[in-house]
């Protein structure tokens, strides 16, 4: 003999059947959001933690280096604004001839190569870009201001265009 289920009891079982099918799907979805959302995190708080490290600061410490050998010129760009064409003159005047130009060279040119990796995460949206722009927006924006002539100089130097371009794409991106 053979139990028969009836009619509304095999349509209610189907339903809840369905109904936990759908929450099982919503439910992976879920949580593939956040697992990409906790590793866009993840990324982000891994670059910030290399902008700390060793190489990246010995790299800052060697730009930081050049403006103490010119400390009257340092000075001087604190107590008045310069013009852009002022501030290029003594760039292009004293960098090129600089006694650690190496030096200032390789700092220069580890730093773009870091943010270009900074701005590669942000365009490809592997960071999380609320905090990597909260974090390096003023530290970027800076860096391509004060910069500028230098990688203008260093590109001419080495045959390298657009050497800043990432960089430059990286503050763009930066609230104003």
């Amino acid at each position: 003999m053979s139990l028969k289920i009836p009619d509304w009891l095999d349509v209610a079982l189907k339903v809840i059947a369905t109904l936990i099918a759908i929450f099982g799907v919503w439910s992976f979805f879920a949580q593939r959001a956040e697992a990409v959302r906790v590793a866009r995190e993840e990324r982000t708080l891994a670059c910030i933690a290399r902008f700390g490290g060793t190489d990246i600061v010995a790299a800052r410490t060697a730009l930081l280096n050049f403006w103490r050998r010119y400390p009257t010129f340092a000075a001087e760009a604190r107590s008045r604004a310069l013009s852009p064409r002022e501030y290029e003159g003594f760039v292009t005047a004293a960098y090129p001839n600089d006694a650690a130009r190496g030096e200032v060279d390789a700092a220069l040119i580890r730093l773009l190569a870091f943010y270009d990796e900074i701005a590669f995460c942000h365009r490809a949206g592997t960071c999380d870009r609320a905090i990597l722009l909260g974090y390096f927006c003023s530290y970027v924006t800076q860096h391509a201001r004060v910069y500028r002539p230098f990688h203008a100089l260093l590109a001419a130097a080495i045959g390298a265009d657009g050497l800043d371009r990432h960089l430059d794409e990286l503050t763009r991106s930066c609230p104003s």
